[in-house]
């Protein structure tokens, strides 16, 4: 694949499930193997799993117009220590519910 700084990738090979191995060529030029395959509607993401949108170059590859990572954020880390889960409790189970 000529380099023209877009995030693209290019079809290796088809596998048996119809899912389809990839090279993907980032725009810093870094190059890595990748399966894609269809989105079913209804069917989560995997944490880390990524979505993307091809266009068609004309030369067989493909252009990453968009994409959305699962699960992937930025910012500390969100941990329910027991002192929370005991003030959670407090606030919403019902009276006289243990």
């Amino acid at each position: 694949m000529g380099c023209d700084g877009k995030d693209r990738v290019r079809p290796v090979g088809p596998l048996p499930n119809g899912y389809a191995v990839v090279v993907r060529h980032r725009p810093d030029h870094a190059e890595e193997l990748a399966v894609v395959c269809p989105a079913v509607a209804g069917r989560p993401l995997a944490v880390g799993q990524e979505c993307v949108v091809l266009s068609g170059r004309g030369d067989g590859s493909y252009e990453i117009t968009d994409s959305y990572v699962h699960g992937v954020r930025s910012g500390p880390v969100q941990v329910a220590t027991e002192k929370y889960r005991t003030g959670w409790d407090q606030t919403f189970t019902a009276r006289g519910i243990s």
